[in-house]
């Protein structure tokens, strides 16, 4: 089952074509800091200036899905968690696992979007 909510205290989150209003809800602790940005400004040279420990996407963005994103964190050496807001899914455990076996040793989980019904 996704996450309803992450604790993000004393971290720098990175959020991927996402808005304020989505993400507050979600976080049960506010972040160190928080940049938006869109996807297509997330490069290598940006998450070094960045230096994100948290990247929240949403699981299907506009131009993208979490994979692409994943691929793009993991080629940049990042260390830290993607986070993918989602509605609820049938089967989230195989997400995980999709996401987690396409980039090995990423942190990789699933939070529930606000307002949506839990599986």
């Amino acid at each position: 089952m996704p996450q309803a909510a992450f604790d993000a205290s004393g971290s720098r989150v990175l959020a991927v074509d996402l808005a304020a209003g989505q993400l507050d809800p979600l976080m049960r602790t506010p972040p160190l800091a928080c940049v938006f940005a869109r996807f297509q400004q997330v490069t290598a040279a940006f998450l070094a200036q960045v230096a994100p420990d948290i990247v929240v996407a949403p699981l299907f963005g506009p131009d993208f899905d979490v994979l692409d994103l994943a691929e793009l964190l993991a080629a940049s050496g990042f260390g830290g968690r993607l986070l993918a807001l989602t509605m609820p899914l049938p089967r989230p455990e195989a997400v995980r696992a999709e996401v987690r076996g396409h980039v090995a040793g990423l942190s990789f989980d699933l939070v529930l979007l606000p307002g949506s019904e839990k599986g």
